[in-house]
């Protein structure tokens, strides 16, 4: 398989092995991303505001509901994508290729993000609801 889980009480870190950013789609309040292996896709929606992290620690704060943020998040088609980490207080961390990460915090209000896998990663299944608990499918 070409990924694995690394799972601790703090968090569940998944490593992925030839997984590129096929596919990007913004919607009226949020953003989609999806990334593709011969054995599996993984999809992640953010649909509260998150950062783009630079190779250098530069950040940038993108809002799904304000579209003209979001013109960095182009740049990332057809890069692999290597890790997913979801920790439980509610934070995830998409890792790509060049030292670029997505971080999407929990938020109050609404439901932050959703990431889920299909084919030999059925078990990439998980939500952050709003305040923060991070539900696993």
């Amino acid at each position: 398989m070409l990924a694995s889980l690394i799972d601790s009480p703090d968090e569940h870190h998944w490593v992925l092995l030839d997984h590129r950013l096929t596919q990007l789609v913004f919607e009226t309040q949020a953003v989609r991303f999806q990334s593709w292996s011969l054995d599996g896709s993984a999809e992640v929606r953010l649909s509260a505001p998150f950062t783009l992290r630079q190779p250098g620690g530069a950040e940038r704060l993108l809002n799904p509901a304000d579209t003209t943020t979001l013109a960095p998040l182009l740049a990332l088609v057809r890069r692999r994508l290597t890790s997913i980490t979801i920790a439980s207080d509610g934070e995830l961390v998409a890792d790509l290729e060049g030292g670029l990460s997505i971080v999407a915090p929990p938020s109050r209000f609404a439901d932050a993000w959703e990431v889920q896998g299909g084919g030999a990663l059925e078990a990439l299944s998980y939500r952050c609801l709003s305040g923060g608990m991070v539900e696993a499918g």
